[in-house]
């Protein structure tokens, strides 16, 4: 073999060995990925197995407490306070003609010290008020809390149930038991809730050819742009701050103190109109603290699924109360507009 055929053959097999090596490196280092990426899942698939089982040793916890929960030797202290149907919260508003004050979380709160909402910031004077009234027992006076936050669950969705379970922990619900008494009965604070023709019905039945005066925030504007005031005799509004009521409270009394008593008073702001209704209740007048019960037929008038997806132009809505608010525009309605007495704000 000539001698340049000879070392081109050379310099070939030097480079076929060069590549020879580099794929064998490359090979190498694929093989320890691969090695890695199959340890990685290995861990994956045991820390998969170990949920796996927490989750059905938690299930079967739960499902054997009640049995385990009924030996005597427990002694539960759980407290289950007694609270009416809404329906039933309805009824006896409507015919009864009763006055209500309701309690949610937020109120409760409040007396903790604790502000939830971006209307209302902790406050010890309202405190002192809202515990006034939740002891209140009153004959025509309904104290009302949320039954939802108390007991059996399972008529709720996950999510809310959920929620219920993360608001209510153990020393909340110690808190709860502290504040309310066990002997008594009390109305069901979500009676103002629109979830059904029955409801709507039940809600509509109080204000039925009533005289009515609202008492309601600066951008609340209860009834406007739909028809759930429509049966009412009459439409009176004073107008109150929509955040932090509280400050001007004596000058909201001193406003409704000057409207006929035979006027039928609805309340909606905030926690201060769980304070008010009380007040008013005292000085004669049927006073119904109404809450969110616009944006309830809102939600309901058009199918949502969530209190937080309506958001209405004009009027301070849910993510105003917990997030970050808009700016809202004053009402022009014409008809809104005749019908204010007084602002406050």
């Amino acid at each position: 073999m000539p001698y340049e055929q000879e070392a081109e053959l050379i310099e070939k097999i030097r480079r076929l060995e060069e590549e020879n090596n580099a794929f064998r490196a490359w090979q190498g280092e694929i093989t320890k990925v691969l090695q890695q990426m199959l340890s990685n899942f290995e861990k994956q698939n045991e820390n998969i197995r170990k949920l796996q089982d927490n989750a059905f040793i938690n299930r079967i916890r739960i499902e054997s407490m009640p049995y385990e929960m009924r030996d005597e030797k427990y002694k539960s202290p759980v407290f289950i306070p007694k609270v009416l149907s809404e329906s039933e919260t309805r009824s006896i508003v409507a015919d009864e003609k009763k006055s209500i004050s309701r309690f949610g979380d937020g109120e409760f709160g409040i007396i903790a010290g604790i502000g939830r909402w971006n209307f209302q910031s902790a406050s010890p004077e309202l405190a002192e008020k809202l515990e006034k009234v939740l002891n209140a027992s009153d004959e025509g006076f309904l104290v009302c809390i949320n039954r939802n936050l108390y007991g059996n669950l399972e008529h709720m969705d996950e999510a809310d149930a959920d929620g219920v379970r993360a608001y209510m922990r153990p020393e909340v619900r110690k808190q709860h038991a502290k504040m309310l008494d066990p002997e008594k009965t009390y109305g069901h604070a979500l009676m103002n809730e629109v979830n059904s023709e029955e409801s709507l019905r039940g809600l509509r039945k109080i204000w039925d050819q009533k005289e009515c005066i609202f008492i309601e925030g600066q951008h609340t504007g209860m009834g406007v742009g739909n028809d759930l005031f429509d049966n009412c005799k009459s439409i009176e509004r004073i107008l109150c701050p929509s955040e932090n009521a509280i400050d001007r409270y004596d000058d909201i009394m001193d406003a409704v103190l000057k409207q006929p008593k035979d006027k039928l008073i609805l309340l909606a702001l905030g926690p201060t109109a769980t304070a008010l209704s009380y007040d008013l209740f005292k000085e004669g007048y049927w006073s119904v603290d109404i809450g969110h019960i616009d944006l309830y037929y809102e939600k309901y008038i058009r199918n949502l699924s969530l209190l937080q997806d309506v958001s209405i132009p004009f009027k301070y809505c849910s993510w105003d109360e917990i997030g970050e608010r808009r700016q809202i525009e004053d009402i022009t309605d014409p008809v809104y507009q005749t019908q204010v007495i007084e602002r406050i704000y």
